[in-house]
């Protein structure tokens, strides 16, 4: 990601928390609801995140540390998104 659009990104994930944080004790279930959605959004955009960082040449230490997690959790959690390819000794 381009410095600008990181720094974008985190600008609205911190304007996000202190939304969250403002609202959570007037309308705790709202707060939920936003949760969830944001929840949904991560698990539908982190994959295509992943495999274009390993694309980009990351690392999966790289990318394990972006999400917070080990390499091992981040190829678990990615590994399965990439393309195959096919190995010239076996082509199934």
């Amino acid at each position: 990601m381009t410095g600008g659009g990181r720094e974008e990104v985190d600008r609205t994930v911190e304007r996000l928390g202190v939304l969250l944080r403002e609202v959570v004790v007037a309308d705790p279930l709202a707060v939920l609801e936003a949760v969830g959605r944001v929840e949904a959004l991560i698990e539908r955009e982190a994959p295509a995140a992943g495999v274009e960082a390993r694309g980009q040449g990351a690392t999966w230490v790289e990318i394990g540390d972006a999400v917070g997690s080990t390499r091992q959790a981040a190829f678990q959690r990615f590994a399965r998104y990439l393309p195959r390819v096919a190995d010239a000794d076996n082509p199934c």
